[in-house]
């Protein structure tokens, strides 16, 4: 059984404070794309169940399309927390492509269950979704279009977010 795996983020786990909340031996490998996907933004039936307060990150197969993100490697003592830390997401095996070419088989999540499609995130959760794109050095054109993405207005407090904000803030001191 392999000690490590790799996982393929694109949400919030892109940006490194992030993925580090709740998985310490998360190591950033590289940018990467995935193919044939594109990246949407879907709610839950009551979306006053999110963590982030809005619609979430979720990738749909979409051929032609693709969905820019980072490839983590993580320990396998990390895989139970970041399953529970995805828990309204399903595991899947997804093959991502560097920009230098190169292929690596990661785990991913998308969303499945009841949700409505082409809901809006929140500012705060499509403001860590961009810090992180630039952290990670995605294409300019690509966080473009996360920047373009229509949030909800939501402007109460989202603990998690409160919690980076901090975290960033303290680390620029």
């Amino acid at each position: 059984m392999a000690k490590r795996f790799l996982y393929f983020a694109y949400g919030s786990n892109i940006l490194g404070e992030r993925i580090l909340l709740n998985n310490p031996t998360a190591q950033f490998i590289h940018t990467a794309r995935l193919n044939d996907y594109r990246l949407t933004f879907d709610a839950p039936c009551d979306i006053n169940k999110t963590l982030w307060a809005g619609a979430l990150a979720t990738i749909r197969s979409c051929p032609g399309s693709s969905v820019w993100g980072v490839i983590w490697q993580l320990d396998m003592a990390d895989s139970d927390n970041l399953d529970r830390q995805e828990k309204t997401y399903q595991r899947r095996t997804v093959t991502v492509t560097t920009p230098d070419g190169t292929t690596h088989t990661c785990r991913t999540y998308e969303l499945d269950g009841e949700y409505d499609i082409a809901h809006s995130p929140s500012p705060q959760y499509k403001d860590v979704i961009v810090r992180g794109a630039r952290q990670s050095g995605l294409p300019q054109a690509y966080i473009s279009q996360l920047e373009a993405v229509e949030d909800n207005g939501y402007d109460g407090e989202v603990e998690v977010y409160n919690r980076l904000i901090r975290q960033l803030e303290n680390q620029h001191q």
